[in-house]
């Protein structure tokens, strides 16, 4: 009897013993009779901050890091009328206001010594001001006589007769010729942007 005895002893401690390692070996290759999936990694608050503070490690999730994109750039900012010059003209005679506005390297054609002090950054700048400004119904004479850079028209807000004949250079031409009464554009010249508004 004892030793029947020490026998069942033995196998009753083995018994759950052996089955709890058939269910570890079942479940780490995949035979696991649970209906629903276990994270076999998942580590709760506690242990994840005792296993990072002994390793020094940060925690992170899963796969390889992509390094951050950078934004995209703005695009940049169209200072000529493109639109407005792409048309085909629409009067062989025009009555147009203007005001110039040079920077440093147009100093040498644009006499007006504000040209020479400012740089082509902010030129752009305020050249879209001031389209903004006339486009706005703003006064363009006034606009002329107190930022405009063309000693024929900036004190007197005279505006200037165009036509097709070659008169006045390309781009000034070509832009004028292309507005619709009251529109405004931009187009650039060896002087720097002119802000036109066609009048008539």
């Amino acid at each position: 009897m004892s030793v029947r005895f020490a026998v069942l002893v033995v196998v009753c401690a083995l018994l759950p013993a052996m089955s709890c390692k058939k269910k570890a070996e079942a479940t780490s290759s995949g035979s696991s009779t649970s209906s629903a999936p276990v994270d076999r990694s998942a580590k709760s608050g506690d242990e994840l901050a005792a296993t990072t503070a002994n390793t020094g490690a940060t925690a992170t999730t899963a796969g390889p890091t992509q390094p951050a994109e950078p934004p995209p750039s703005a695009p940049p900012v169209e200072i000529i009328s493109r639109d407005i010059l792409s048309r085909e003209p629409v009067t062989e005679a025009a009555q147009v206001r203007h005001i110039l506005i040079g920077w440093t390297e147009t100093s040498g054609q644009n006499t007006d010594p504000r040209a020479a002090k400012r740089s082509k950054e902010e030129a752009d700048k305020l050249a879209l001001d001031l389209l903004r400004k006339v486009r706005d119904g703003q006064n363009m004479q006034a606009l002329m006589f107190d930022y405009s850079e063309d000693p024929g028209t900036a004190q007197s807000g005279d505006p200037y007769p165009v036509r097709p004949d070659g008169q006045f250079v390309p781009a000034f031409e070509a832009l004028s010729l292309r507005l619709n009464v009251n529109e405004a554009g931009i187009c650039e010249t060896q002087f720097g942007y002119h802000i036109i508004k066609r009048v008539e």
